[in-house]
């Protein structure tokens, strides 16, 4: 593949000057129009959430333990909820500790896919639907089961509705996924954006918000056209964001097919032009998201104006804590990745 080619400058959506990674490549730096924030409990989370991983048997060996150790799934719950109360960011940090693991498991490598995987992935839909685990749980089966008392216990009925709809959504879209690297011809660009549009995991955090929060968003609002414009917008911009800083891991792991940098490369593009074509998309994404958010809040209340808020520490948070990894400004340097997420 061609790193040496520079068809553009990066979009002025990013902060300027875009910087040129060891590869050749120019990389811009993501600016969001707002301040960030982390929660002041990440300490005590992280570490209650490694004792909640063994509790449950959810280290399978040395090597996750230290990919864990990297990812800080705590702190991300902490940047991303920063003024939820201490309980339920514990819950939110667990779950994306737990999350990780079983996509990883199961999903992220559809090369890999087993008898077990079927059953790994049935079983998160049996407890979202019944309650209850089975007489011999598999793996995560039990600590999701935990997890899920406590959103029924926290939640209103329909907000964890709304959260395992999301649910049933990831495992049936890792199913396509799985189909789409078996399938001798690959979907269309578009269609296959359709898959990792939930195949990605980022709407049941989203449908988290309100509940980190502790401000139940109303039905009606959730409902609302241009409130569901906004969870589109910030799952393209951090789905997209990620697949820039992850550019360097898919290529050397011959994973383009899910990187959408990537698979410009496909069309005949080199490697630049598919940063600066992402680099623009999300640009176009998050002017969009500014000016549906404004229309919205000018007749929101303080649910809705605190979700919106949610949604705008989401796509902060996550590129806050992916530069944290490496002390470094996100999309800097896509070979200093984090193989966590």
């Amino acid at each position: 593949m061609n790193y040496s080619e520079y068809l553009r400058p990066v979009s002025s959506a990013f902060a300027a000057p875009a910087e040129r990674a060891s590869t050749g490549l120019h990389m811009p730096t993501l600016h969001y129009p707002w301040a960030s924030a982390c929660s002041p409990h990440a300490p005590f989370v992280e570490a209650r959430m490694h004792q909640w991983l063994v509790q449950y048997g959810l280290i399978p060996n040395e090597h996750y333990r230290a990919r864990l150790a990297r990812a800080k799934f705590g702190w991300l719950a902490a940047r991303c909820h920063p003024y939820a109360s201490m309980e339920r960011l514990q819950t939110i940090a667990n779950f994306y500790a737990w999350y990780f693991l079983v996509d990883d498991w199961f999903v992220g490598n559809t090369e890999k896919v087993s008898t077990y995987t079927i059953s790994n992935l049935t079983a998160v839909i049996d407890v979202l639907d019944a309650g209850r685990t089975s007489g011999e749980p598999v793996y995560g089966e039990a600590a999701w089961a935990d997890m899920c008392r406590d959103l029924r216990l926290s939640m209103s009925g329909a907000q964890f509705e709304r959260f395992a709809h999301t649910m049933h959504l990831w495992v049936g879209m890792a199913g396509l996924r799985m189909l789409e690297h078996t399938h001798a011809q690959a979907p269309r660009p578009h269609r296959r954006e359709a898959i990792l549009r939930h195949a990605g995991g980022l709407y049941p955090c989203l449908y988290l918000i309100d509940f980190a929060n502790d401000l139940p968003l109303p039905q009606e609002e959730y409902d609302r056209l241009n409130v569901q414009q906004l969870r589109r917008h910030t799952n393209r911009i951090v789905c997209w964001s990620s697949d820039v800083q992850h550019l360097g891991m898919d290529v050397r792991q011959s994973a383009p097919r899910r990187n959408t940098v990537a698979r410009y490369t496909s069309q005949g593009y080199s490697l630049q032009h598919g940063v600066d074509r992402v680099s623009e998309r999300i640009r176009m994404e998050l002017d969009t998201f500014m000016r549906t958010a404004a229309a919205v809040k000018e007749s929101a209340g303080p649910a809705l104006s605190n979700y919106i808020s949610g949604l705008k520490h989401w796509m902060s948070g996550y590129r806050d804590w992916l530069a944290a990894q490496h002390s470094t400004r996100p999309f800097a340097e896509p070979e200093a990745v984090i193989s966590a997420w």
